[in-house]
Formats: structure tokens, C-alpha cells, sequence
């Protein structure tokens, strides 16, 4: 089992966890978030926990939670990973609109794609449940071509920020508002190939006719029919996994008899990051295929 954590120094840093929170600096910006399966005592002193521009409060008892300001921040702002630039803002789901872990997969899909994009090609590569676009913009500055689908039209506005803002080719990202269960049966009936595929799914949520998705019970359909859309040169199959109840094990035993017959090699893990004291903390699970 891999615990996987990005190598690469770039415009975020988790300065301490504690109590059930994280400290953390975007850019110039810092903040505390909650995150409830952080058990142990925070290691900095109060002092540097008061210094901050905002702090998430959870809501009680089914209530939205809230941001409260402490020092003035701006509404949107701006931060670097190799190059890469994305566009962040206080959600008010507590997120910035970027999973700094990701870094470590985006890491991860370049250097599958590494030899391919040095000899010239373009992957193809489709971005399921693509949110604002991170893996979007990097795998696109690295010159492939992808296919970025969601089913929520702010998200997809959002993503389309980070495009603009890193004066990407517009034919180098197709953006599709669909559901991707959907999306994926109609590019399996097309005969769509694709090199690379990254899922993202969340663990509930609504298509945009309404239909409920749930993780166990549409996972395992989806990533068979994502199979069908490798093409013969694929590099890799990737898949996320936030808040379920499945584990690494379990993905791994997925993916495993999902890719039986492609080959290569399935692994799967922690997705981690790591704070200035190089303790590592867990933000979700992973399953990968390469070839």
C-alpha cells in the first residue's frame, strides 16, 4: 500500500495540524479548515494558529457552515504549481477550489505521459468529474489534449477560469457539462479512445436530470465501461476516491479485475499530504493502473 505525497515545492505548504483542524498557507493566504479525522495536538503555538486571514466554521446539526474573516484577503487569488497557474476563492463548502494532494497524481500522470509527450504526440486524455480543472490545466500545459467532464456548470465556469488564465490552446480542452455515466456510453457507442483517464467521484451526489449517484453502487459500472475508452497505447487509469466507505484495498481489488486483461500494473493507497514537520496526514484513497 503506497501513502503518496507530491515532491514538488510549489505555492502551497500545510503548516501544522491539530484539534480536529489544519493550518494551511495558499499563496499569501492562510488558513484553518476543519478536518475531523485529525486526532492528535496541534505542534505550533496558538500564536501562529491566530495568524491567519480566515478560519472555516462547521455548521451544527445539519446547519451550513461558514467562513469567518480575520484579517482582509482578496476575493480571488492566484497560485503557481510548475508553472501552472489556478485561480482560488473561499468557497462555502470550505474548499478553495483546489485538493492540494492532487499535486502528487498530477506528478504521477506527467511521467506516465512523459515519453509519449516527448516524441511529439498529444494524449488524449478524459477527465471525469473534472471539477475547476486542476489535472485539466497541468496535463493540458503539457500539451495534451483533454476532455474535461461535470455535471456542475460553476464548476465547469470555474475550470474554464483556470484555462483562460494559463492562455491555453482552446482546442487543447473540450469541456462537456454531462453526466459522466452517461458521457462514457455514448463515447463507448462513438468509439472514443482515450490514452489516459482520471475519475474523481464523489461519494453522493446528482446528475444534472437529477439522478443520484452513489459511489458503491455506480463506481464499478463506470470504471468497466472506462476500460472500453483505453486505447491500445494508454498510459494509465486513475481513480479518487473522498468520504466513501470503501478503502484502498477494496479499489485496488476493483481495479485489478477491471484491468485484467490490459497488463501492466495496478497499485493503490493513501492519498497524502505532508506538513513542514513532515508529518503525513491522509485526505482520501487511490487505485491506479499503468502500462
Amino acid at each position: 500500500m503506497i501513502l503518496e505525497t507530491s515532491q514538488t515545492a510549489w505555492d502551497f505548504e500545510l503548516l501544522d495540524t491539530g484539534s480536529g483542524q489544519r493550518l494551511e498557507k495558499w499563496g499569501e493566504v492562510v488558513l484553518v479548515r476543519p478536518d475531523p479525522q485529525i486526532l492528535w495536538p496541534k505542534s505550533l503555538d496558538e500564536e501562529a494558529w491566530k495568524n491567519i486571514h480566515a478560519r472555516f466554521l462547521a455548521g451544527k446539526d445539519g446547519e451550513k457552515g461558514r467562513w469567518e474573516i480575520i484579517r482582509p484577503l482578496p476575493k480571488l487569488w492566484t497560485v503557481t504549481y510548475r508553472g501552472v497557474e489556478f485561480r482560488l476563492r473561499l468557497s462555502p463548502f470550505k474548499h478553495t477550489g483546489l485538493f492540494a494532494e492532487q499535486s502528487a497524481q498530477w506528478d504521477w500522470m506527467v511521467a506516465k505521459l512523459n515519453s509519449a509527450i516527448k516524441a511529439g504526440t498529444k494524449p488524449k486524455i478524459l477527465n471525469l468529474f473534472g471539477y475547476t480543472g486542476g489535472a485539466t490545466a497541468v496535463l493540458a500545459k503539457q500539451g495534451c489534449q483533454v476532455t474535461h467532464v461535470d455535471a456542475s456548470r460553476p464548476a465547469i465556469t470555474w475550470a474554464n477560469e483556470n484555462g483562460e488564465l494559463n492562455s491555453l490552446p482552446k482546442d487543447s480542452i473540450r469541456w462537456i457539462l454531462d453526466d459522466a455515466v452517461k458521457f462514457v456510453k455514448r463515447e463507448l457507442k462513438r468509439g472514443a479512445r482515450y490514452d489516459g483517464i482520471l475519475l474523481d467521484p464523489p461519494a453522493f451526489g446528482h446528475s444534472p436530470t437529477g439522478k443520484t449517484w452513489k459511489f458503491a453502487q455506480d463506481v464499478p459500472g463506470l470504471l468497466q465501461d472506462c476500460i472500453g475508452l483505453l486505447s491500445p497505447d494508454a498510459r494509465f487509469l486513475l481513480i479518487n476516491a473522498y468520504a466513501t466507505n470503501s478503502s484502498a484495498l477494496s479499489l485496488n481489488n476493483l481495479l485489478e479485475d477491471a484491468a485484467r486483461k490490459l497488463g501492466g500494473t495496478v497499485e493503490a493507497g493513501e492519498l497524502c499530504l505532508k506538513q513542514k514537520s513532515s508529518r503525513l496526514i491522509s485526505t482520501g484513497i487511490f487505485a491506479r493502473w499503468s502500462k
